[in-house]
């Protein structure tokens, strides 16, 4: 559904506060503002009044820091609070559609539906079409991307917006923005590929064809679990383990190789799962290859990583920068070219840019 009313995205992390908004210029989006400020650790995820409202707060700061204008907001829930699988049903009219897909809910959502609110997205919209004006009574499969949100969860989410002073007109996955503002910083036709970002507290994965999410998945293990190892195994403070995380990350060659044998074993384990999630998707879809993988998300940026990555996946292997294709005014350039303003925005600039859809 088209949102018609101007808003902001804004990507509350598990341990920041991202906000875009986008205008319109020429037929493209425009970037006005945007910004970051921090927030507790996990506060998100806390469904305590007190941490709900200090959340609120500092929602309310980071909107008036980065001096958006709107107060209209779509805003993401992180993959491990809802549920988000592909499914495959026949391709039926649209009243047996939405039985079909309620069934199938039944099956994977470990929660009563009467406690969830359920959404879907049709992946295969043209085999939809085709088949349901045939007169064919064998229905070919189509996939669709199911997400199922606690109820609870949604209520909160409201509540702790509307105390910082907004609106919330809509809310996705982060798996959905993600792929959003990264397919259409990719311009022409581009092989199937794997957006792997990796968060503060979990890495989520999703094999994208033509713009399109094909499969999901995510791992428990992000950048926090990276900086930890280095705390525990070096002694350190967790900020200072994470200054040296992002300092020397997975170079051989720096502090004698200290930092990458702490945290290798942790990357071995992402590396696993990616594997996993590749080898099951082409199983899947044989004579479909995943061919790249474009990272994002605040650790996609530890130096060494992409090298690592690419010889431990035998992929090609690059940084995502949500805001190609986006005009950018003279006066946010320079923050604009700085890569961690490039790999932490990329779900704020998707939730921005769903006014396209």
């Amino acid at each position: 559904m088209a949102i018609q009313e101007d808003h902001i995205g804004l990507d509350i992390g598990s341990n920041s506060i991202k906000v875009v908004e986008l205008g319109r210029q020429d037929g493209r989006f425009a970037l006005k503002a945007f910004g970051y400020h921090p927030a507790p650790v996990g506060a998100i995820f806390s469904e305590g009044e007190l941490d709900q409202r200090e959340l609120s707060k500092l929602i309310k700061q980071a909107i008036d820091e980065s001096e958006v204008k709107s107060r209209n907001v779509i805003t993401a829930f992180p993959e491990s609070m809802v549920f988000t699988r592909v499914i495959e049903v026949p391709a039926v009219s649209e009243g047996e559609l939405a039985n079909a897909i309620e069934w199938q809910a039944e099956q994977y959502i470990p929660m009563p539906l009467s406690e969830i609110r359920l959404s879907w997205m049709v992946l295969d919209k043209d085999i939809l079409e085709k088949a349901q004006k045939s007169k064919d009574l064998k229905k070919p499969k189509i996939k669709i991307l199911l997400v199922a949100a606690p109820s609870a969860l949604i209520q909160r989410y409201i509540s702790t917006l509307k105390d910082a002073g907004l609106k919330p007109l809509a809310f996705e996955t982060e798996i959905v923005a993600l792929t959003r503002a990264l397919s259409k910083a990719s311009e022409g036709p581009t092989p199937t590929t794997l957006h792997m970002s990796i968060g503060a507290s979990t890495t989520d994965l999703s094999v994208v064809k033509g713009g399109t999410i094909q499969f999901t998945r995510s791992i428990g293990t992000g950048g926090t679990a990276i900086a930890r190892a280095i705390s525990q195994e070096l002694g350190f403070d967790m900020q200072q383990a994470d200054e040296y995380k992002k300092a020397y990350g997975l170079m051989e060659d720096q502090l004698e190789g200290k930092i990458v044998q702490v945290i290798k074993p942790v990357f071995d384990v992402i590396v696993n799962e990616v594997e996993r999630a590749i080898m099951f998707y082409q199983t899947h879809n044989p004579g479909d290859l995943v061919k790249r993988v474009v990272l994002t998300g605040g650790s996609s940026q530890m130096p060494g990583l992409v090298v690592f990555l690419a010889n431990a996946l035998g992929l090609e292997v690059q940084v995502g920068n949500p805001w190609e294709g986006i005009i950018i005014p003279e006066k946010l350039k320079s923050k604009i070219d700085q890569v961690e303003n490039q790999v932490i925005y990329s779900v704020a600039v998707g939730l921005a840019m769903r006014e396209e859809e």
